[in-house]
């Protein structure tokens, strides 16, 4: 098998140099299981389009006490 898969944010240049990119993060952080700002918790900030909808931040809001903030 020698299919050549794409790896997301790898470029592979025509000298076989590989180019390692970072994705960009969204202006959203999640506070995870009861953290707060400011405290030291997990803290998720996840990738630009990305974000749940309302709704999932709602139901980790009740469910797991997650925390959602959008920076400014």
């Amino acid at each position: 098998m020698t299919e050549e898969q794409e790896i997301p944010y790898v470029n592979i240049s025509t000298d076989n140099t590989f180019f390692i990119h970072q994705p960009k993060y969204s202006n959203w952080k999640c506070y995870l299981f009861g953290n707060r700002p400011g405290g030291n918790g997990i803290m998720y900030v996840p990738s630009e389009g990305r974000v749940p909808n309302r709704f999932v931040r709602f139901m980790m809001r009740i469910c797991f006490d997650c925390l959602w903030v959008k920076d400014t």
